[in-house]
């Protein structure tokens, strides 16, 4: 029998106990909200090796802000090349697809693509959270809630659940509900909010396994351009498994007249990988969708919905920020929603070795080439590394603020290699910055040589009632100095000329100033979201420290006198 919630009022109900909805929840419970989740499903149990396998750059980094990446990286199997393969079995240079693993930009360290199976990913994510002191709640199911008028404690939610297995009920109120139970959400179809999409009469299947196979590169990204089961996925994936996923066409359903069979699914399989041989050792699942799966770009796009979602709540929740904040989920993460279900649409098709809706096709082309050319367009969205936002509330642009920095708020915030003060010791500065649900302004000091007045004058700022520092929480903003001082060896103060502020870092390769275009003799303030992207910009000085404070007061709930 599934345990009870110890405390029958919550923060949070989390809905949905996958990826996703255990990411929200840990963001959540280490931010200090309380914070129950529920599943349907026994995840203990579960059978399913397979689903969502693949994890790409952008995605490790929004994890390792959260602490989860290593937990990861240290099971999985990594790819940093892809391979393509015609339908004769000769190589295709350069390859196509899934080549985007493949020189990924230097500004990231996870310049390689994370190979794990969902099963292993949620699993290390149940972990973390019940570090957190909370636990999954199996074979729950949301029954019904109820929406009212918030009582004394800010609750205005009550949820009815229902253990599948004992029968037993219970009843738990909470602030807010989040839904992340999935395609047949129960949240959705409560509130009638209607799934948005495309059917499809296409089918694809995915299969996983040991295999024996004379292809050249079967532990490397791979594509097969077969002309009987579309493009053919070849997926190198943990524990020496192997991912083989291929279209299931209309003839080839109707041959096994309803009947798919696992030993139909190998045959289909080693059929779609000709002309080379294909043995399977033994199989740990296989299935067949009616959507498709082909951008391999589900979990990586369920990863940047929590990590965005997380933060705002969490400080809504504990009074730290204005409940406008939650709007910008839904005009940020509907955009990369939409990209993704345009993307899918187009790939889908040329995948199935059709031509997209709308697409006009030429006699002389090559299907693949098509295919090859459409995922090269999206590489920085494949990767997840030019993900932007665009101008809102948090994502703010002064007309000057090119001046300051060459990176646009809303972009990604670039990573760097800093050196701490007294050991010198090497920190990226994602890793001087994890996703703890609050703000950063990075002081970039430039030379101090050069910047001194500036950062004097900056430094008064800071001594004023209406300053950030002082106006607001410091579970809610973080100051973060960053000088380009090339000799560091005496400490902060000697290098900067004054007390320093907030936390130093030293850039002495001046390598973060550079990537974010700040330039050396002037120095320049950016503020940087908990989830690692770029929101404001401005001038080192009195009037920058003024302006990141006004940014701030648009969202940010100023402490009371």
């Amino acid at each position: 029998m599934t345990k009870l919630p110890a405390s029958d009022s919550v923060d949070v109900l989390v809905v949905g106990g996958g990826p996703v909805g255990l990411l929200t929840a840990f963001q959540l419970a280490r931010a200090g909200c309380s914070v129950h989740i529920v599943d349907r499903d026994n995840k203990l149990t579960l059978g399913s090796y397979g689903r969502a396998n693949a994890i790409y750059s952008r995605s490790a980094e929004l994890l390792d802000q959260l602490g989860l990446a290593d937990g990861l990286v240290e099971q999985c199997h990594i790819v940093r090349e892809s391979y393509t393969y015609n339908a004769k079995g000769e190589r295709v240079v350069p390859g196509r697809v899934w080549n985007f693993v493949e020189n990924i930009e230097d500004t990231s360290s996870y310049d390689f693509g994370i190979m794990l199976r969902q099963q292993f990913i949620e699993a290390s994510f149940r972990k973390h959270l019940e570090s957190q002191g909370v636990s999954l709640q199996h074979s729950t199911e949301c029954t019904s809630f109820e929406v009212s008028e918030a009582d004394a404690n800010g609750n205005c939610i009550t949820a009815s659940m229902k253990n599948v297995e004992s029968d037993s009920e219970y009843v738990i109120e909470s602030k807010y509900l989040v839904g992340a139970d999935g395609g047949r959400s129960f949240v959705r179809r409560h509130l009638n909010i209607p799934f948005e999409g495309d059917t499809t009469q296409d089918k694809w299947i995915r299969i996983d396994g040991k295999v024996k196979t004379n292809l050249p590169t079967p532990r490397s990204y791979g594509s097969l351009e077969s002309p009987t089961h579309g493009n053919v996925l070849w997926a190198p994936l943990d524990r020496g498994v192997t991912r083989i996923g291929y279209v299931f066409s209309p003839e080839q359903e109707k041959a096994c007249q309803g009947n798919l069979t696992q030993e139909i699914i190998i045959r289909e399989a080693i059929s779609a990988v000709k002309p080379f041989h294909l043995e399977y050792e033994n199989v740990d699942w296989s299935t067949l969708h009616t959507h498709s799966s082909g951008a391999a770009q589900g979990l990586n796009t369920g990863i940047h919905d929590a990590a965005n979602l997380g933060w705002k709540l969490a400080l809504v929740v504990k009074g730290l920020a204005k409940e406008a904040l939650l709007e910008t989920y839904g005009t940020e993460r509907r955009g990369a929603a939409q990209r993704l279900i345009n993307f899918d649409r187009k790939i889908s098709a040329l995948m199935a070795n059709k031509w997209p809706e709308g697409l006009p096709e030429k006699p002389d082309d090559d299907i693949n080439a098509v295919l090859a050319a459409t995922f090269d367009d999206a590489k920085g969205y494949n990767t997840g590394l030019r993900i932007s936002y665009g101008e809102n509330l948090i994502n703010y642009q002064p007309k000057d603020c090119r001046a300051y920095s060459y990176i646009s708020p809303g972009s990604r915030a670039p990573d760097a290699t800093l050196l701490t003060v007294g050991t010198l010791q090497p920190i990226r500065l994602q890793s001087a910055t994890p996703n703890r649900a609050c703000m950063y302004v990075l002081a970039f000091l430039g030379d101090p040589r050069m910047t001194l007045p500036q950062v004097e004058s900056f430094s008064n700022s800071l001594r004023d009632s209406m300053s950030f520092t002082s106006s607001f929480s410091e579970e809610a903003v973080q100051l973060i100095t960053i000088v380009a001082a090339a000799n560091p060896q005496n400490g902060a103060g000697e290098a900067v000329g004054l007390q320093p502020l907030g936390r130093v870092y030293f850039d002495t390769k001046s390598q973060a100033h550079r990537r974010y275009g700040v330039d050396l003799r002037y120095g320049s303030l950016v503020v940087v979201r908990p989830d690692g992207y770029v929101g404001f910009t401005t001038g080192l000085g009195l009037e920058g420290g003024e302006a990141v404070a006004s940014y701030l007061g648009r969202f940010l709930v100023r402490k009371s006198a």
